[in-house]
């Protein structure tokens, strides 16, 4: 990769970029729960990733519940 390359994705990424307003004990919460090195924007991800791991299990769970009859006992088959 050419110098002007890395410089023009170094440059998209910048631009890529927003502020959001947080508390300073959300701050701090989140510096709780990144590991030295983590900025806030992997913290953040993490926590997506980790919400929608969440709802993928609500989800499921959910469809357990409402199909319960429709499933066999491994023991039937």
């Amino acid at each position: 990769m050419s110098a002007i390359n890395i410089i023009t994705a170094i440059v998209k990424n910048m631009t890529e970029t927003t502020t959001i307003q947080i508390t300073t004990e959300t701050r701090d919460e989140l510096r709780t729960i990144g590991k030295m090195g983590d900025d806030y924007n992997k913290v953040i991800r993490m926590l997506i990733v980790e919400h929608n791991c969440n709802q993928l299990i609500g989800e499921g769970e959910r469809l357990i519940r409402e199909h319960r009859d429709e499933f066999v006992s491994i023991d039937d088959l």
